[in-house]
């Protein structure tokens, strides 16, 4: 029964931003298109029910799937020029987590006149993002906010305040993660230029400058012959033309500390597909992600790296443990109870052997002391026999001296019959 409310929740909260949705929208803040993340990036940008980076452009509640506090930087390059780099880092704790991502990109350019001159100018954007959430056993919710300033040409300055909101939830003894967020429900934007004048865009959920979007997503994590593997895809849909794309992505473990990755951003005209790979040392991952990209005729490289610092434990051991089955638990656990049971019984035993030794001991003692006395008495007894007969010769000098003098005298007559 909770399983479903949580299911319908996440129905519920896909169809309302679905509902906000509209065909007019402008093209304002186009940067809160570009996808982070470059494990993402690299696994066709799928990541509304993955753990990582991302948590203002996949779903707020990101953080929810990692296994570890960790912080990441990141840099890449556009077609076009487009620099790109952030920096992103998500606090886990049992009952809650807290999010913070700075990411800024520009391009340089020359300008032209009818004459054929022009200066160098420049474009930028900056996207800061802050966002928290609750987790509940297996279910999280969480909230972002970002604040996005878009500048154009050094001349004008737009800037926006925008709210999202996500959901997570995790099955199947966490091999199955779900997810589903809505960005930029609530936005305000504004209007900033160099001849100190202001004046609002626009105001409110109707803003037409800031896009929408929403995710929905789910992520399966397994292993098949000591292989290690991710597999996952979105659902998202843009409200600027109404255009809906399904980015899929893989991941396996080929060693311990190497990942390879492939993905595919379908309903993205402009990316042919991504491939990429993750090293992981200790707690530190670097990646990189590659993305072919088709302009009418003209083929370039987009490209992302990356370092991850896993601030509680390695990427590599959340994969394998997340990907072990109950029955493999059941029967680690009966394994470590044979080990334990004889070990056990060997204890007990030599506690056995400790409360008899002491008085076996004693009781040895014991023998040997009462032999000794039996022995002494024995000797005591001889000797009282031998001196009795000392005794009995003192006693009794008398009847030894008439023996003699009878011997004597015997003597004499046989002496004299001889004669």
């Amino acid at each position: 029964m909770k399983q479903k409310i949580i299911l319908s929740a996440i129905l519920i909260l896909i169809c309302h931003v679905f509902a906000f949705a509209d065909n007019e929208r402008g093209y304002g803040f186009l940067m809160l298109e570009e996808p982070v993340g470059v494990r993402n990036i690299s696994m066709g940008s799928a990541g509304t029910a993955l753990g990582g980076d991302g948590f203002y452009y996949y779903n707020p509640a990101v953080p929810f799937f990692s296994a570890y506090p960790h912080a990441s930087i990141e840099f890449a390059q556009m077609p076009g020029g487009v620099n790109k780099g952030g920096f992103e880092s998500a606090f886990l704790f049992p009952q809650w987590f807290t999010a913070v991502g700075f990411y800024s990109s520009s391009v340089d350019f020359e300008t032209r006149d009818e004459r054929g001159f022009g200066s160098k100018a420049s474009s930028s954007t900056t996207i800061g993002a802050f966002g928290a959430g609750i987790i509940r056993d297996n279910f999280a919710a969480g909230v972002s906010a970002s604040m996005v300033q878009d500048r154009i040409w050094i001349e004008e300055t737009y800037n926006a305040f925008t709210l999202s909101a996500g959901v997570g939830y995790k099955l199947f003894d966490n091999k199955l993660n779900l997810g589903a967020a809505g960005f930029h429900g609530f936005a305000n934007s504004w209007r900033n230029s160099d001849d100190s004048y202001s004046s609002p865009v626009s105001v409110g959920v109707n803003d037409s400058l800031v896009p929408r979007f929403a995710r929905a997503g789910a992520a399966w994590m397994d292993t098949v012959k000591n292989f290690p593997f991710t597999i996952t895809t979105d659902i998202a849909y843009r409200d600027q033309c109404a255009t809906l794309s399904v980015p899929v992505g893989a991941e396996v473990l080929i060693l311990p500390s190497i990942a390879l990755r492939i993905g595919k951003r379908f309903g993205w005209e402009s990316e042919i597909f991504s491939i990429g790979l993750g090293l992981n040392i200790d707690k530190v991952s670097f990646d990189a992600a590659f993305v072919p990209s088709v302009f009418v005729d003209d083929y370039e490289l987009k490209w992302s790296m990356g370092l991850r610092y896993n601030m509680g434990g390695k990427r590599k051991k959340d994969r394998v443990e997340s990907a072990k089955s109950p029955q493999e638990d059941v029967d680690k656990i009966d394994i470590m109870d044979e080990i334990i049971q004889p070990r056990e019984t060997i204890e007990s035993v030599l506690d056995e052997v400790e409360e008899e030794l002491p008085h076996s001991q004693e009781e040895v003692e014991l023998d040997v002391g009462e032999q000794e006395s039996v022995d002494v008495d024995e000797s005591v007894d001889i000797g009282g026999d031998e001196s009795e007969n000392d005794d009995d010769k003192q006693e009794h000098p008398q009847e030894e001296v008439e023996a003699g003098g009878q011997e004597s005298d015997t003597a004499d007559v046989t002496d004299t019959d001889q004669e």
